[in-house]
């Protein structure tokens, strides 16, 4: 399977030539799957500590009909996260996996809510369920961690556990000059024997700080396949199902599982 990461710039005016490039990219290199950031369809709305309910609704269709409309140019399978009303009316950040104009499955939303300049995450929406086991798509176990959850080992290694060979992580990070992103993919595909895949925004942002871009894919060893650039925004990489899956008995995966699994035990 061939996974696609993309830096992405979610403004309006951006949108057309960027959404054809991305799907040249893809055709070109036979991608099975494109990873979007998150929210990918609308600027980044926590940037305002102010919830405007309005604009939140407007973002939710937007990411409805706009992500079939990306999904049908691509050709190819998206995934990503998406602003979401649940029928009680909370709001959630929601991953989502898309192909044919229909989402596969809803296995996760974003647990961990930033409440800071430029992130007022948990004043937009709320904390809700994160994913218990993989979605198996095509063969391929899949994984969900959006954006800060990367940092969150319990829930990765929980889908590890549970078979997990592709953690997606849709973020929107800033440029903070440095590679703390690109070293927490890393290390997290060593800690839990996964392919680790993440895709950012890359623009300038009007609240002061520009996404950083950088979007990154890693190994189930913790190796480097791609990271973006200016002059490079899209990179497809090869998943190997065998290789995830035989990584989780090799180390230090093997050795850390049992001792969680003592301190578990009653």
């Amino acid at each position: 399977m061939r996974i696609t990461i993309a830096d992405w710039d979610p403004r309006p005016e951006a949108r057309a030539a960027q959404a054809a490039a991305l799907a040249a990219h893809a055709a070109a290199e036979q991608s099975d799957m494109i990873l979007l950031p998150e929210m990918p369809l609308c600027p980044w709305l926590a940037a305002s500590p102010e919830r405007d309910a309005a604009l939140w609704e407007q973002s939710v269709r937007d990411h409805e009909s706009g992500l079939d409309d990306l999904g049908a140019l691509a050709g190819t399978a998206l995934a990503g996260s998406r602003p979401v009303l649940d029928p009680t009316g909370q709001p959630l950040n929601r991953a989502f996996l898309l192909q044919d104009a229909r989402i596969a499955a809803e296995p996760h939303e974003k647990a961990a809510l930033p409440e800071e300049e430029g992130y007022w995450e948990s004043r937009w929406y709320d904390a809700g369920k994160q994913q218990a086991v993989p979605l198996d798509w095509n063969g391929v176990r899949i994984g969900f961690a959006i954006c800060t959850e990367l940092w969150d080992w319990d829930h990765a290694c929980r889908l590890s556990r549970a078979g997990t060979d592709v953690l997606l992580v849709p973020r929107a990070t800033p440029d903070l000059g440095s590679d703390v992103w690109i070293a927490g993919a890393r290390a997290l595909a060593v800690r839990t024997g996964c392919y680790v895949l993440s895709s950012n925004f890359a623009y300038p942002g009007a609240e002061g700080f520009d996404f950083e871009g950088l979007s990154v894919a890693a190994d189930p060893d913790g190796g480097l396949l791609a990271v973006t650039s200016k002059e490079r925004p899209y990179a497809t990489v090869s998943i190997s199902v065998s290789a995830a899956r035989q990584a989780k008995a090799a180390y230090p995966r093997y050795i850390l599982d049992k001792v969680k699994e003592k301190k578990s035990a009653p």
